[in-house]
């Protein structure tokens, strides 16, 4: 039976390089997430152009419907740890890109 799924760029709108991204116990949280997530995350960093912070990676299921579902909760996960350290500021995540594909 054949996969589906998708490559992704998540853009999190708010959240910048700066002084206070540097807390060790939110990092902590972000890692953690990242290395128990179960599809690949590619990259994490911040965009040049916006300086806010991206996270790219792909997942894929046995349906689309299930692979769009293990992202939303990903998505959601890291938004409520950014949302407990950036208090002053609304944080959005903008889903910048998504290549969907079938793999057999």
């Amino acid at each position: 039976m054949s996969k589906k799924g998708f490559d992704f760029d998540l853009e999190i709108e708010n959240v910048k390089d700066e002084e206070r991204f540097n807390n060790d116990n939110m990092i902590k949280e972000i890692q953690e997430l990242i290395d128990t997530t179960p599809f690949s995350i590619n990259d994490v960093g911040f965009y040049k152009n916006t300086g806010n912070l991206a996270v790219q990676g792909q997942v894929y299921r046995e349906t689309k419907k299930e692979a769009e579902a293990e992202y939303t909760i990903f998505k959601e996960k890291i938004l409520r740890i950014l949302k407990k350290y950036y208090t002053d500021v609304k944080i959005k995540a903008i889903d910048r890109m998504k290549m969907y594909f079938s793999i057999k």
